[in-house]
């Protein structure tokens, strides 16, 4: 009988402590910026418009170092997401041809314009790559441009300084 009782008041103690110690084994989940913090490898990704603010962004990201660039977003702890207008400045040529009212014979007509590229913005977004939810992101405004060399100059601006408040939320600079 004693030896019963002894055997039930195991059980029992074993019980009790058994989800408690489960509880402690759950971990906490980690935020967006423990997460974004965490990840030592990289997916970078363009999800459309002009290359060059993927490029600047890829390049300084290689150059950064704090990230191991992957080939597959399987292999990534976060996804690098970047996109850009497209780039629809410059000229236009069109030609037409229609009969002349005073001979009747075909005509052919130019025409040229120049088409402004109505800025718009260079936009960063890194996301979980099994959840596919936003850790962190970034939007900068690109200056408008007439000459194309001038629309390339801010579109790399624009890219640089997405760049610096990323590096800067994973690395704070550090006080003077």
């Amino acid at each position: 009988m004693r030896r019963t009782l002894l055997l039930s008041l195991a059980l029992l103690t074993i019980a009790t402590l058994s989800p408690a110690q489960q509880e402690k084994k759950k971990p906490e989940p980690l935020t967006a910026s423990a997460r974004l913090a965490a990840a030592k490898t990289a997916f970078i990704s363009r999800a459309h418009g002009n290359p060059i603010p993927f490029d600047v962004i890829s390049s300084a990201l290689e150059g950064w170092g704090h990230f191991t660039l992957v080939d597959t977003p399987e292999k990534a702890d976060v996804i690098i997401e970047i996109t850009a207008p497209e780039d629809s400045g410059g000229v236009a040529v069109s030609s037409s041809a229609k009969p002349s009212a005073e001979s009747g014979h075909m005509e052919t007509s130019t025409s040229s314009s120049k088409q402004l590229s109505l800025a718009s913005d260079v936009k960063m977004t890194v996301l979980d790559p099994r959840t596919k939810f936003p850790l962190w992101t970034a939007t900068e405004h690109i200056r408008n441009a007439v000459k194309k060399k001038d629309r390339e100059n801010n579109l790399v601006e624009a890219a640089q300084r997405i760049f610096y408040k990323f590096h800067d939320q994973l690395e704070p600079p550090q006080p003077k």
